[in-house]
């Protein structure tokens, strides 16, 4: 119950900051000279708190559940109090107090507000005073903590400065949580600035509060500047721990530094720091995703030797390296010792192994894997459907792979974008383009959104099958779509068609339109549409192009120097603009043998 609440912003009015008989260690804001979290001076005019002043707004609320502890528990307490407010004569505010409290002592910030605002809608006036709550430091970090849960990241920052001002001090949990929020929130950077200033506010960061910037910066993809904070933890005499360096080694190897993820993994050896199978798995999977798994081998056994047994994801990823290796029966040689040895494989342990079969079209094989998950009772997802629809398209099995749409909507499973992605190229490919076009407008009555890759499988199909006014009036559509617009492939496949059917005119208008737009043209925009000038208008304009398309640092390929020589009359070899053309273009192929 308490989970469906909004999380209203009403604490202000319940704190009824006016007031300063509210904590026996305020006398009076005294303003002026006070300093916020944000390390600047108050303005007598404003309470807001300066570090506020470094935030983007954040409209998104998140929202979170309210644990059931004992009241019994907190739907108990909430039932309680929609008793207390039918009574008649209702108990004092004391009675209300006192169950606001429990719900801040049990870290049931939601329900607290909840309550505080239904009060203030009954009409039962109340502040901390009238409640006969005591201000402490835990209240307010309980009220903190779920204001950056609710992502109401910039009200908490005001809270932290305005109990500083009412002689409240903030502790190690009230200041991690805002720096959590923040990073939460996107604002990485503000929060290592409040993590820097913490020491001057009377608090020492801890562990926690560096490891928190440090992943956030890890999973933007800013391993620099967490290996930078890294160094700063050091350098301060706080020990990392293995959530601090799980966090780098998973930065450092999206960031495909694997080299100096392993480097950290023989510190922490070194260190004689505790092994965890989250760390081991990081490295594991970045091995197996570029290929090496050999690699990955050595350092599952290392797992091993740590006294660690490889779990379901250890498998997975290995699995999925040797898929990647196209090395299928050493992946199924290991989805059948899981088996064995009792380490049950997941849902995505069977994609992964449905994908490999799919991509080398054994479909037989990849079906079976679908029907020992349902003989099992393990619940196939969106994913295993749109493997295997994408396989039955590749061997053009297209009426199984309809039928395979109605069994996944059957047993309760939505197919997204992507499902009808897979059947619409299937379809375009074997020519079915009146069916494609059947099923790209069911796709609306089966509320699944279009996406600019279904667009462009339509738009390619329909100009291959010549059906021009089709394929522009769905580009056109596709413009129209509002949210969509198209990227790069999607327009050159247009420019593609346009020339291919001598509408040289248009496509250049169209090309002309992407420099102004996010989507500029790139290498194959620009040779596709050299070859519709050379084909259809003056091979000079070609040449013009081209040296633009030189310019800008792409190159033309050998099928549209070729053709150009082609196009090219006798008379008009000699050409100056031509020759210096034909010269540099041999100057760069003896240099680096591309243009």
């Amino acid at each position: 119950m308490v989970a469906s609440f909004r999380f209203y912003n009403s604490w202000p009015k319940m704190m009824n900051l006016n007031t300063c008989n509210m904590c026996r260690n305020c006398s009076g804001f005294r303003r002026h000279g006070k300093v916020g979290i944000s390390g600047l001076p108050y303005s007598s005019a404003s309470s807001t708190a300066p570090l506020s002043s470094h935030l983007r707004s954040n409209p998104t609320t998140t929202r979170i559940s309210s644990p059931s502890v004992a009241y019994a528990s907190v739907d108990d307490a909430l039932a309680s109090f929609n008793g207390m407010l039918h009574m008649s004569p209702r108990p004092s505010i004391v009675k209300f107090g006192q169950l606001l409290s429990f719900l801040l002592k049990i870290n049931a910030p939601k329900a607290a507000f909840f309550v505080s605002q239904r009060m203030e809608s009954a009409g039962i006036p109340h502040n901390l005073h009238t409640l006969g709550l005591q201000p402490n430091v835990v209240i307010f970090t309980t009220l903190i903590h779920g204001l950056c849960k609710d992502g109401k990241v910039v009200e908490a920052v005001k809270l932290v400065d305005k109990i500083r001002i009412l002689g409240c001090q903030p502790n190690i949990f009230t200041y991690n949580s805002v720096i959590n929020g923040l990073c939460r929130a996107g604002q990485t950077n503000v929060g290592l600035e409040l993590l820097k200033k913490m020491e001057s506010l009377g608090c020492q960061p801890d562990v926690a509060s560096y490891n928190t910037v440090i992943d956030r910066f890890c999973k933007d993809g800013l391993v620099s500047k967490a290996l930078d904070v890294f160094s700063r933890m050091k350098d301060k005499k706080i020990p990392p721990n293995t959530v601090t360096y799980s966090c780098l080694i998973y930065g450092l190897c999206i960031a495909s530094q694997r080299n100096e993820a392993l480097m950290l993994l023989n510190e922490m050896v070194e260190e004689n720091m505790t092994l965890d199978a989250v760390t081991f798995n990081i490295l594991v999977d970045a091995c197996c995703k570029e290929g090496n798994v050999l690699e990955a081998k050595v350092i599952t056994k290392m797992m091993i030797q740590s006294g660690l047994l490889p779990d379901t994801i250890t498998c997975n990823s290995l699995m999925d390296g040797y898929c990647l290796r196209n090395e299928l029966g050493k992946a199924k040689k290991l989805f059948d010792i899981m088996v064995n040895a009792g380490c049950e494989p997941s849902v995505c342990s069977y994609n992964i192994m449905i994908n490999g079969y799919c991509n080398n079209r054994m479909m037989d094989e990849a079906e079976r894997l679908l029907n020992d998950m349902l003989e099992k009772d393990l619940a196939p997802d969106t994913v295993t459907y749109n493997t295997l629809m994408n396989g039955l398209c590749l061997v053009g099995r297209l009426k199984d792979a309809q039928e395979l749409l109605e069994k996944m909507c059957s047993r309760g499973v939505y197919p997204d974008a992507v499902t009808f992605g897979s059947l619409l190229a299937g379809l375009c490919r074997l020519g079915h383009l009146d069916t494609a076009l059947t099923v790209f407008e069911e796709m609306g009555s089966r509320r699944v959104k279009c996406d600019v890759v279904v667009y462009s499988i339509l738009i390619d199909g329909l100009w291959k099958a010549g059906r021009v006014k089709g394929a522009k009036e769905m580009f056109s559509r596709l413009c129209d779509d509002e949210g969509l617009q198209p990227d790069t492939h999607c327009y050159n496949i247009e420019i593609v068609g346009l020339c291919s059917h001598g509408f040289v005119d248009e496509a250049f208008d169209l090309f002309r339109k992407m420099e102004g737009s996010s989507c500029p043209p790139d290498g194959i925009s620009y040779n596709v549409l050299i070859h519709g000038f050379l084909r259809h208008k003056d091979p000079l304009e070609a040449v013009e192009l081209i040296r633009e398309m030189v310019s800008k640092g792409f190159s033309a390929d050998a099928t549209t120097m070729k053709l150009l020589i082609e196009s090219i009359p006798d008379n008009q070899l000699d050409h100056p603009l031509l020759r210096k053309l034909l010269s540099d273009s041999d100057d760069e192929q003896s240099g680096d043998g591309s243009l």
